[in-house]
């Protein structure tokens, strides 16, 4: 009786170590995902980068504060078969394009810079070449993005007398 229930429970441990190994946790895809290799030595991570879940279906938009005098790197990664990333950045206020990655065969990073403080809503998807159509239905993978920025240089003013 003690060995079934001994089995029972080891029974028990495996299932559920399986299916905690095959879910789905993006929570820190931006930081342990490919984006990694978009790591800037003198940037800094920026607290807006965040990842979650995305399938070919989806659209994910988000609303993102720039702060002025930066320089920022936006990154975006996902699971090799969902690339690639398709992003663009919207004015909130006038709702006008003012990047889309496409015009660029749909580039994984971007630089960017601003004097002032500027709002930006950043619309994303995935293309999934890779994929077949029935993989297209089925996957579900995270998307990475990652934000780093780094303060202009101080400028120098250069005073004759």
């Amino acid at each position: 009786m003690k060995l079934k229930r001994k089995i029972q429970v080891l029974a028990m441990v495996i299932l559920t170590f399986h299916v905690h190994l095959m879910s789905q946790d993006c929570d820190r895809h931006h930081i342990e995902g490919d984006c990694r290799f978009d790591l800037q030595k003198g940037y800094n991570s920026y607290s807006q980068s965040h990842s979650t879940s995305i399938s070919p279906q989806d659209t994910v938009e988000m609303n993102v504060v720039f702060y002025g005098q930066k320089d920022y790197i936006l990154s975006f990664c996902t699971h090799r078969k969902l690339y690639p990333v398709h992003f663009v950045l919207i004015d909130p206020q006038t709702k006008e394009v003012l990047y889309d990655n496409k015009q660029d065969e749909f580039l994984e990073s971007l630089g960017l810079g601003f004097d002032v403080t500027k709002s930006l809503i950043i619309k994303v998807n995935v293309l999934a070449r890779l994929s077949t159509d029935e993989e297209i239905e089925d996957k579900i993978g995270c998307l990475g993005f990652l934000i780093q920025y780094k303060n202009y240089e101080k400028k120098k003013v250069n005073l004759q007398l």
